[in-house]
């Protein structure tokens, strides 16, 4: 594929994943849901081109939606998720012991995501049931994981790679 293609799919990866996330911001059951498929789409820069140029996009959509998306807290959620496609790439194309460090990367970001909301958007944050909520974080992150590897294949397919 060559460059203004690779350039093309990037913008556009970055444009759909900010108006997933304004969809994430009306809904009201369903902004989980556009939390994961913004990050599903910012694996499609990867896939045509690399994962430099998935990060790159991923931070530019990092970016803008802090400028652009008025519910700050939504955008840190939304952050280690854009990069996770990064992340994804890099541990299966280097390990097999990928699952290992997904993971970590994900435990890292919950509690990053936590003391950064903590620290600038409001002290008084609470989580009732935290091993509960621990508990169903890993298992939402397994799903979510297997959802993405059936997305990035049927991306493939769609785009004849």
């Amino acid at each position: 594929m060559d460059k203004t293609k690779r350039v093309a799919y990037s913008g556009i990866a970055a444009a759909l994943s900010i108006i997933s996330l304004y969809l994430g911001l009306v809904s009201i059951k369903g902004k989980i849901t556009f939390l994961c498929l913004a990050s599903y789409i910012l694996s499609i820069p990867i896939i045509v081109s690399n994962i430099y140029t998935g990060f790159l996009v991923a931070l530019s959509t990092d970016i803008l939606a802090f400028f652009l998306i008025p519910n700050k807290a939504y955008v840190l959620v939304f952050i280690p998720m854009s990069f996770y496609p990064s992340v994804k790439a890099y541990l299966e194309s280097r390990t097999k012991f990928h699952w290992v460090f997904k993971y970590i990367y994900f435990n890292i970001s919950i509690i990053a995501v936590y003391n950064v909301y903590k620290l600038f958007i409001s002290n008084e944050i609470v989580i009732s049931y935290y091993y509960l909520f621990l508990i169903v974080a890993q298992l939402f992150f397994y799903i979510y994981d297997i959802v993405f590897t059936k997305f990035i294949g049927w991306v493939i397919s769609k785009l004849g790679l």
